[in-house]
């Protein structure tokens, strides 16, 4: 009986040249995925902390009909002076 035969090593299966660029390519895309992602996280944190240190004041004011003036305040500045 040569049932040892059938049994396919993987040493002897033949690897299809077409699936390794298709692997590299989806490991690259990943690899640019995350990376992409970590930068937009970053921005996203760099434009929240703008915010906090350029918060628009938040009393009415009456010249512009809005909410919001738009004169920036900062604790660094000495608005008393």
């Amino acid at each position: 009986m040569n049932a040892h035969n059938d049994v396919k090593r993987p040493s002897d299966q033949s690897l299809d040249g077409r699936l390794v660029p298709a692997a590299a390519r989806l490991r690259f895309a990943a690899r640019v995925d995350f990376l992409v992602a970590r930068w937009l996280e970053r921005c996203a944190t760099n434009a929240e902390v703008a915010q906090r240190w350029f918060k628009t004041d938040r009393k009415p004011t009456h010249e512009f009909g809005m909410g919001v003036s738009l004169v920036a305040s900062s604790p660094r500045w000495d608005e008393t002076a």
